[in-house]
């Protein structure tokens, strides 16, 4: 069945008005919001999130509405990285006493909205009053596309999968699955790849061995040269490894195929560390990280971890690597 977008039956937002520092929020769930800190459209609506990057300036845009849980489960919209067994049994909890609600919409991807924008923008008139948030580092605006009822199809725009929010999807699809109906449909927010970047995580693993013999383990498996201090990797291949105060820059040997994180994953940390699964193994975890190339790293090293960081992954190899269902 082809996926579509659908719009919100009504789509409840902060008032319009002076640029908002906090947002409602409760701990609760969505239905428990105070009264009187969202107001609902009269009428079916999309909305459209409009974000600035304080630091660089760099501006995205995402339309937000209803996706079938369905999709989430026969393929239509697929994962990038598999959930966490226990994560996903508490959050089930969660949401059947919430009855469906979600802290926030998940962050759907494509290569590019290009064209579903110029179909929105020829159809659908945005409200003329928005509503403005600052955040810490980005800058959104929240607008109605209030034009139009029916829905907005997703044909013809490549890969659809997830870029943030997969145990919230997956949480939601088993349950929809399961006849709770308070969670059939999910909301997200839709932007484009080209419009967003791809972040990095820092994989913090239990200090094993001695200096001498984790390097020697390592040197199977990359080039390893001594750093003054941590400086984020430059390219696909290379990786940050951070030990105890000292830096050391790893160029993967060999064929770059399969891509880092699947090579890591599958290869060295089983072998350099005994780590077969990063899903329920103890000794290793991770921590967003922002890197620059070239760049120095600002992280808060654990001295008791040894920690490695990688280079983003570039998106085409992001959407070949889901396009091949891995």
């Amino acid at each position: 069945m082809p996926l579509s977008l659908r719009p919100f039956p009504r789509l409840w937002h902060p008032p319009a008005g002076p640029v908002l520092s906090t947002l409602p929020v409760t701990r609760n769930g969505l239905r428990h919001v105070p009264p009187g800190q969202l107001v609902p459209t009269d009428r079916p609506a999309y909305g459209e999130l409009r974000i600035s990057t304080n630091a660089t300036g760099a501006r995205s845009r995402g339309l937000c509405g209803l996706l079938p849980a369905a999709a989430f489960l026969d393929g239509r919209i697929r994962p990038h990285e598999q959930t966490l067994r226990a994560r996903l049994e508490k959050q089930e909890g969660l949401v059947l006493d919430n009855e469906g609600g979600l802290g926030k919409p998940v962050l759907i991807t494509v290569p590019t909205l290009a064209a579903l924008w110029e179909r929105v923008d020829a159809t659908l008139a945005p409200s003329p009053h928005a509503v403005t948030f600052a955040g810490a580092n980005n800058y959104y605006e929240l607008l109605q596309l209030t034009d139009g009822s029916g829905s907005l199809s997703l044909a013809g725009l490549g890969p659809v999968c997830i870029a943030d929010g997969h145990h919230r999807a997956e949480t939601h699809a088993r349950l929809a699955a399961r006849g709770v109906s308070s969670c059939e449909q999910v909301p997200v927010c839709i932007i484009g790849a080209d419009q967003l970047e791809i972040g990095v995580f820092a994989r913090l693993i239990d200090r094993q061995f001695s200096d001498g013999e984790l390097l020697t383990k390592l040197k199977t498996y990359f080039e390893v040269r001594t750093m003054d201090a941590p400086c984020a990797p430059a390219g696909v291949g290379e990786w940050l490894f951070v030990r105890e105060g000292k830096s050391y820059h790893l160029r993967r040997r060999g064929e770059q195929t399969p891509f880092d994180g699947t090579w890591l994953n599958d290869v060295v940390l089983p072998e350099v560390f005994g780590i077969t699964d990063v899903r329920s193994d103890e000794r290793i975890a991770f921590e967003p990280v922002a890197t620059e190339p070239h760049q120095a790293v600002d992280f808060p090293f654990p001295a008791d971890r040894n920690v490695l960081i990688g280079h983003p992954l570039p998106p085409a190899t992001f959407f070949a690597e889901v396009a091949a269902g891995r």
